[in-house]
Formats: C-alpha cells, sequence, structure tokens
C-alpha cells in the first residue's frame, strides 16, 4: 500500500470535517444574532425596559416586603394579625413583616419607609396566647403597644424594659439558688442502754484514757487482794 496516497486521502478527509464544523458555527452564530435582534426590536416596539438596579434609590426599610408567595404558618400569622391590628389602630403607616429566628422565637419587623425596628416575642408567651389565655394575649398586645409608641410615637416613657437572654438566664438560675433544696434526713433512735456489770465500768459511749485505765485496773486488784486477806468468818 502506497503511504504517501493513505496520508493524501485522510488529509483531504480532515480538511472537509474542519470546514463542515467551521461553517456550522458560523451559522450558528448568525442565528443567535437575529434572535437578539429580534428580541431587541420586540422590546424597542412594545416600550419595556429592563431597570438594571430596581432599588436604587430606597432604604433598607422602603425594601422590607413579605417576599411573593410567603406562606405564614399559624403562629406567625397570628403574630402578624394582632401587630396589624395594633397599627390600625395607633395610627400611623407601618408595615409590618413577622419572621421567626432559629428557636422558634416570633421577629416582628416594623417599617414605616424611614427605619426598621424589630422585637422578639418569647415563642411559649405566643402559644399561651393561641391556646386562650387571655393574660397572655393582653401582655402580647401591650408588649408591642409600648414599643411602637415609643420607637414611632416618641414615647420613651412608655418603653418596656429589654431583658436579653443571657440576663432572664442569670435570674431562673438566682431564683432556682435562692431556693433551698430540702433533704430528707435520717431518724436519730437512741443508743440502747448497756447493762453495767461492775461499779466501775464507765458510762455507755465514754472513751478512757490510759492512766484511767491503769488506776481502775489498780483498784481491781487492791480490792480483790483484801478480799482474799480478809479473815473468814
Amino acid at each position: 500500500m502506497d503511504l504517501n496516497a493513505f496520508l493524501r486521502y485522510w488529509s483531504l478527509t480532515l480538511a472537509v470535517f474542519v470546514f463542515y464544523v467551521f461553517a456550522v458555527l458560523v451559522a450558528s452564530l448568525d442565528v443567535v444574532g437575529e434572535l437578539a435582534a429580534a428580541g431587541r426590536k420586540k422590546r424597542e416596539t412594545s416600550g419595556a425596559r429592563l431597570d438594571p438596579n430596581p432599588l436604587v434609590g430606597r432604604s433598607v426599610a422602603q425594601t422590607l416586603l413579605p417576599g411573593p408567595g410567603q406562606q405564614l404558618d399559624a403562629k406567625r400569622e397570628w403574630v402578624a394579625g394582632l401587630a396589624k391590628t395594633i397599627t390600625d389602630r395607633l395610627g400611623p403607616t407601618i408595615r409590618t413583616v413577622v419572621l421567626e429566628d432559629s428557636k422558634g422565637h416570633p421577629l416582628v419587623h416594623f417599617s414605616d419607609g424611614k427605619k426598621v425596628e424589630t422585637y422578639r416575642v418569647d415563642r411559649t408567651l405566643v402559644e399561651s396566647a393561641m391556646a386562650g389565655d387571655t393574660s397572655k394575649v393582653a401582655e402580647v398586645t401591650d408588649l408591642l403597644t409600648r414599643h411602637l409608641m415609643a420607637d414611632f410615637l416618641g414615647m420613651e416613657s412608655n418603653r418596656p424594659t429589654r431583658v436579653t437572654e443571657l440576663a432572664r438566664e442569670a435570674a431562673s438560675k438566682q431564683a432556682s439558688a435562692a431556693t433551698p433544696a430540702t433533704e430528707a434526713l435520717p431518724a436519730i433512735r437512741p443508743a440502747p442502754a448497756t447493762p453495767q456489770s461492775t461499779p466501775e465500768a464507765p458510762a455507755a459511749g465514754a472513751e478512757l484514757s490510759r492512766e484511767e485505765r491503769l488506776a481502775a485496773a489498780r483498784a481491781k486488784a487492791e480490792q480483790l487482794r483484801r478480799e482474799r486477806l480478809k479473815p473468814p468468818g
């Protein structure tokens, strides 16, 4: 087989293949350019223009809105309804968004377009209020009302005292430490009386020193000696 003829055949085949790929690439670029031009022409005729930055010129408070399609759970919906009732009663135009932290406590965000204020409501307080405890409902309402009056109406005297999580835990620890733990004490029983065999026997529970034991032994020996020496009769 002629090697030159073989190489010539495959080089021509490769050249045709490269030409075909290049032609397909050029045709694709033409199609993409035509589609882009058609879309641009359509936007110009319709008058719709895309805003590259729709949030330009807005503050953070003006962008505080609930996300589209965001579904509130029962707890957040209850807090949002209560917050809306409070804001409608106070008068100022305030938008409300209720979120939730990692521990399940509702975070109530209030915004009037100029500033944003956030308050955390204790989860157990909300759950008790939702269960029908009217005192807890009044407590949550009073808490949010006083915060809103202080931050948006300028009534600082109505602001409730802020208690942090660390301060709450420290107070509970102090309360538990102040309550003494009652422990059951064992009943004390009197020791049974031990009979005394001799007059020299010490009282029960008494502890004699070495000198006292020696003196008692000498006295007993002296008594025995006198009994032996005593004449019969």
